[in-house]
């Protein structure tokens, strides 16, 4: 008898752990989306900044900011990606105006701005990575048993991977 309960009680401090496993799992995959918004934050200060630099030189480019207060209020993964696509665009313009500008390109100011979002860029892409290796633990504890039969108890479901959109998986020609 008592080795019955003993077995019993081995059993379902097992499955604790393995339920803790997946919850545990659930909430890196949320901590580490989080992450891709605090970049994307970083990436929409640097680039307010940018624009507010701009402005000095250009005064008719305020749309640009504009695009950039609606984007920023993307919050699902799918808006997030949506927002990351467009947030490239609107980088792309800030530098193809710098460009036209000479004296604005010269200056320290956009010289760190421009720093500024190499920096900003190695850290999204940096939790890009993270939030995709979490989703990928998380996603095998889905499937794999026998954590997938505690998952399908609990009703989880596998989370997404964070993508690029397709204009950024091409080749980028850069003329000097």
């Amino acid at each position: 008898m008592q080795y019955i309960i003993i077995l019993i009680a081995l059993v379902l401090v097992y499955l604790v752990m393995m339920h803790n496993s997946i919850v545990y799992a659930a909430m890196k995959v949320e901590e580490s989306k989080s992450g891709i918004d605090v970049a994307l934050s970083k990436r929409y200060a640097i680039l307010t900044n940018m624009q507010e630099s701009v402005k000095g030189y250009v005064k008719h480019e305020s749309e640009v900011l504009q695009q950039v207060t609606k984007i920023r209020k993307a919050m699902s993964l799918q808006q997030l990606s949506n927002a990351n696509e467009q947030m490239n665009q609107l980088k792309s313009r800030l530098i193809a105006l710098a460009e036209s500008y000479p004296d604005l390109k010269a200056s320290d100011l956009f010289r760190q701005f421009q720093d500024s979002i190499v920096d900003c860029e190695d850290h999204l892409q940096a939790a890009r990575r993270f939030y995709n290796s979490n989703v990928t633990l998380y996603n095998k504890k889905l499937l794999m048993f026998p954590t997938s039969i505690i998952a399908s108890w609990m009703k989880k479901e596998k989370a997404e991977f964070f993508e690029a959109a397709m204009n950024e998986k091409g080749y980028v020609s850069v003329k000097i």
